[in-house]
């Protein structure tokens, strides 16, 4: 009996491991990739905010990619190297994933100066190791304007991001209709992020008669009666504010990015002569809903470009994608929803290329490629207009006050009692490319106003 029992388990463990090994066995379309990996590589610095969620976001793409059976069946490796910050360290990161890794992209960190000098190597190097150069959110001109200038020395560099003659489309609008009709501002005060970035805006562009943002509010009715270049770190900010008061200011425009220290400066602000003047910061940590907790509520009243998009359906893919970052506790600023689709950007060039073996397929697979991405459209400028060429497409390079539909999203939002974050700017319309859409200006309220 005892003996029958035994039979009887041998005979259904066995069947089990058949039906467990049948379940979880591959299909075509779940095959382990093999062979070769392409490789991938990012350059940044990892303790930054804004840069370590972009590496791990590229590490869940690939790891997606992967699951799925890689890329034409081979794997892919993501390799990051810690550039600390450092421009030199950059270019040595580079060095080694090109030569040592045998990486095919490279994506560096947004900070115009590290990728100038990365980019710098990657022309010198172009030739013996074929690659792919993106840069991940700068937005200095000099890097794409080089391309058309140098050419082809730097034919296979790409910017992900638009540059900025591009954002006066934005700008524009917000000079001649937000700021002087919705938040009822006459007189504005500029405080500018002391950084390459942002040079053309305060200094003019000479090869496109767009002129410089003072001259853009002024043109819009605007009174400037303040403007100042301050450092991105340890800026004492209280002197420059009490300036500012006595100078009767409406607004302080602060264009400002992940390296500028706008926490400090909210917290200086809320304390200051100034702090019944409304502030505008153009993004950063502001654009996160930390950024309240970071200020310790001192942020009330704040408005900023904002990019934290838990349940805003900007695309069908949107609030999926946001979703899984969140699980893995990855922030998802529009700069990292970018950093995310260059991977699968990546993986349709390659496809569309057959490979990565001749680099001038690649480089045209990449002109040619779209994908639809969690808040709308890539592609590659391919009209020959600097610095627009092979910046990704937001705006006619005939026309920069002119947005292409369906290229770009960007909400505008304002923090307000407890934190609450109310949504105040909609993306542009398919219907209407070059005009931004305020919600509804009762949403909106004055510092003094919310802290009643």
């Amino acid at each position: 009996m005892k003996r029958g029992i035994r039979f009887h388990v041998v005979i259904m463990a066995a069947m089990m491991l058949m039906v467990a090994a049948f379940i979880g066995a591959p299909t075509i379309s779940q095959a382990q990739p093999k062979g070769e990996p392409f490789v991938i590589g990012y350059i940044g610095m990892v303790a930054s905010p804004g840069t370590r969620p972009c590496m791990d976001i590229q590490k869940m793409a690939v790891e997606e990619i992967n699951a799925a059976g890689g890329i034409m069946g081979r794997p892919v490796k993501y390799v990051v190297m810690d550039n600390k910050g450092d421009t030199s360290l950059s270019v040595e990161a580079f060095r080694k994933l090109v030569i040592e890794d045998k990486a095919k992209f490279v994506s560096v960190e947004g900070r115009s100066e590290i990728c100038l000098a990365v980019q710098e190597a990657s022309g010198m190097l172009a030739k013996e190791y074929p690659h792919i150069l993106v840069f991940n959110g700068p937005m200095g001109s000099e890097l794409t304007a080089r391309i058309i200038d140098e050419a082809p020395k730097y034919d296979h560099c790409f910017r992900d991001w638009d540059p900025e003659p591009a954002h006066y489309a934005q700008q524009k609008y917000f000079f001649c209709k937000t700021i002087p009709e919705y938040q009822k501002v006459k007189k504005i005060a500029f405080l500018w992020e002391d950084l390459a970035w942002t040079t053309e805006w305060r200094k003019g562009i000479d090869y496109i008669d767009l002129p410089t943002w003072e001259k853009m509010a002024t043109d819009c009715g605007l009174e400037v009666v303040y403007s100042k270049a301050v450092k991105p770190r340890g800026t004492m900010y209280l002197p420059l504010l009490q300036e500012i008061a006595k100078a009767n200011a409406d607004m302080i425009f602060y264009i400002s990015s992940w390296f500028t220290d706008t926490e400090s400066f909210a917290k200086q602000w809320t304390d200051s002569a100034a702090r019944d003047i409304q502030v505008n910061l153009y993004g950063g940590v502001a654009q996160t809903k930390d950024f309240w907790r970071m200020t310790g509520g001192k942020a009330l009243g704040i408005v900023s470009s904002y990019t934290d998009l838990d349940d805003v359906p900007l695309t069908e893919k949107t609030i999926p994608l946001v979703k899984k970052a969140h699980a893995r506790k990855i922030p998802m600023q529009i700069h990292v929803h970018i950093a995310y689709a260059d991977i699968y950007f990546f993986k349709a060039a390659i496809e569309k290329a057959g490979g990565t073996g001749d680099i001038k397929k690649l480089i045209k697979a990449m002109e040619e490629v779209e994908i639809t991405y969690s808040l709308g459209k890539v592609k590659y400028e391919t009209q020959k207009i600097k610095p627009f060429y092979h910046s990704r497409k937001r705006v006619d390079p005939k026309d920069p006050y002119k947005t292409y539909p369906g290229y770009f999203y960007q909400l505008i939002a304002q923090f307000q009692e407890g934190g609450k974050v109310a949504l105040l700017h909609e993306s542009c319309p398919e219907n209407e490319p070059h005009v931004a859409k305020w919600v509804d200006p009762k949403r909106y309220k004055k510092p003094a106003e919310l802290r009643k």
